[in-house]
């Protein structure tokens, strides 16, 4: 993701009527037009850190959409270990998330509403209960561990451009369920982000990331020019709000995105891999506030972060 694009940037000028123009379902919402430029940072191969002990999935993205998702799994706490292509500057990059749709809402409904919702999210955006996922901006390989409760589930990829996989949870989430090793804890809540334990350091990190609020979050990471300010940030997203360019605000261009943590609804928690090179990072949340229609970050929900070498 990263900053908003000019069209994007008119959307965010008024609240819930014109906010709805957001892009649209499980797509970690603004950012995907500006997470299409080459990302700089390659990283090491993702297979490297992937946790043990977990039971996995396997799945990979097509043209068609994620394959490799069992028609039934039991509850628990996965590794799930995600294929797909390189970087399409186009595109964008490709990744899974894991949803329950609010009742009455098909795999096929959802697609067609989405495919619909060309300037908006889809009506039952908000109503969804979102499990996490995991964005690969790098190569071609990403893991997540995510936690699968019992119900009804899909499997889609990012944007919900493809037709999402059903599959059932079934039987009751283990009492006992191990807890990764992670690096850095970073919570996500109305409207902020706080590290909890550990801190980023230059190169992997194995990341547990929490949304304790009640409201949907997303983690999108740009990387901004060392000495950035909160100030700085803010003049810009005024900016954004009121049109008129401001003299103290951070270049809209000098952010360039490096990473996606994809929704999450409140109470879920998923470990995955984040990889920074030494620099500020601008951590920033673009999901709609259900009452205002105000995005997060507009409201406070943004967070710099400084890796040092």
């Amino acid at each position: 993701m990263g900053f908003p694009t000019e069209q994007e940037r008119n959307v965010l000028m008024n609240t819930r009527t014109r906010v709805k123009a957001v892009p649209v379902l499980l797509a970690a919402s603004l950012g995907l037009g500006s997470l299409n430029k080459v990302l700089a940072h390659k990283g090491h191969m993702l297979a490297n850190l992937q946790p043990t002990g977990f039971p996995e999935l396997t799945l990979v993205i097509e043209e068609a959409g994620v394959t490799g998702m069992p028609d039934s799994i039991e509850a628990g706490r996965y590794l799930v270990k995600v294929t797909g292509p390189e970087l399409d500057p186009e595109r964008g990059p490709s990744g899974v998330i894991f949803a329950q749709l609010p009742e009455g809402i098909t795999a096929e409904g959802a697609y067609e509403q989405t495919m619909a919702a060309t300037d908006g999210y889809p009506e039952f955006y908000l109503d969804t209960f979102f499990g996490g996922g995991v964005a690969i901006v790098s190569g071609t390989e990403a893991w997540v561990i995510a936690d699968l409760t019992p119900g009804a589930w899909h499997a889609t990829t990012l944007g919900g451009s493809t037709l999402a996989v059903p599959f059932e949870v079934t039987g009751e989430f283990p009492a006992d369920v191990a807890t990764p090793e992670a690096d850095v804890v970073l919570d996500m809540f109305e409207m902020d982000f706080k590290i909890l334990e550990g801190e980023f350091v230059a190169g992997d990190n194995v990341v547990t990331v929490r949304n304790s609020g009640a409201q949907i979050h997303f983690s999108d990471i740009s990387r901004v020019p060392d000495g950035t300010t909160e100030e700085q940030v803010e003049a810009l997203f005024n900016s954004f709000m009121t049109g008129t360019p401001d003299p103290n605000a951070i270049a809209e261009d000098a952010a360039t995105p490096v990473g996606l943590v994809p929704e999450q609804s409140g109470g879920t928690e998923v470990t995955l891999q984040i990889s920074l090179e030494p620099g500020t990072y601008l951590f920033t949340c673009w999901a709609a506030d259900p009452e205002t229609g105000m995005p997060h970050a507009m409201m406070g929900m943004h967070e710099l972060i400084t890796v040092g070498e």
